[in-house]
Order: structure tokens, then C-alpha cells, then sequence
């Protein structure tokens, strides 16, 4: 068991330093919102050490926060996809530098209507950031 638990801390730790983590500490337990983490085992078939993502709902000013984090992180990143209505990005795409021999990448996503709906994702893999997207989009 100890030796599962020093095998986690290196993904975990990978995420810390970007800003996107203040938002999964500040919005992960609030009311309204759900967080889901998935890392290992619990990742079978996708080929992820690490799987974040929070969804908020009818919270305008977390979409502004981690957009504000989203700024600060997307410098040094390798690619960065962002699609933009009314001047304010709504959909974000960051390929971040590896960690180690992770790839790192954060999506972003904020819908007006039907309902105001916010996602952030965050994953960690072995597998290069573009080939990740692809697995996601396939999975669908």
C-alpha cells in the first residue's frame, strides 16, 4: 500500500504548479458543483495517471476566476486553442509542457444557454496531449 501511495504523489504534484489548481481547491466542495478525480485503476482503457474535472452551475464569477487562471497557465504552453464570443473565451485548449514524462492538458468550456454551465478538465498522461483529445473525442 505505501508503495501505491508514493507512485500517486508525483501525478498529484504535477498539477500544483498551475493556477487551475486554486480553482479545484476553491470551487471542488462548494455546493452546486461537481468534482470528479480519477487517477490509476480507475482510469483502465484510457491510458490517464490523472483525470480532474469540475462542473459548475449558474456561478458566472468562476467562469471569470478560472479564466484568470487559464492566463497565468497557458504561458510556456505549447499550443493554445481558445474560441471567443462577445470578446470573453468560452473555450479553452491548453497543451502543456511536460512533467516528467507526463503530458499535461486543460480544457475549458462555458455555456450560456440552455443553462449557465461551466467545465474544467484537467488531465495527466503518458500519452502525447493531441492523442489524449483524440481518445476523448472518440470515446463520446
Amino acid at each position: 500500500m505505501l508503495l501505491m501511495g508514493f507512485a500517486i504523489i508525483p501525478a498529484l504534484q504535477a498539477q500544483n504548479d498551475l493556477q487551475i489548481s486554486k480553482a479545484f481547491d476553491l470551487y471542488g466542495e462548494k455546493k452546486g458543483v461537481v468534482m470528479v478525480k480519477l487517477t490509476d485503476e480507475m482510469l483502465n482503457g484510457y491510458d490517464f495517471s490523472l483525470f480532474k474535472s469540475l462542473t459548475i452551475k449558474d456561478n458566472p464569477s468562476a467562469g471569470d476566476f478560472i479564466r484568470k487562471c487559464l492566463q497565468k497557465d497557458e504561458v510556456g504552453a505549447k499550443k493554445v486553442k481558445q474560441v471567443i464570443a462577445n470578446g470573453i473565451p468560452t473555450s479553452i485548449y491548453l497543451q502543456l509542457p511536460r512533467k516528467g514524462q507526463l503530458y499535461r492538458l486543460i480544457l475549458f468550456n462555458e455555456m450560456a444557454k440552455p443553462e449557465h454551465k461551466i467545465t474544467l478538465i484537467y488531465i495527466e498522461s503518458k500519452n502525447d496531449s493531441e492523442d489524449v483529445l483524440r481518445l476523448i473525442l472518440k470515446k463520446k
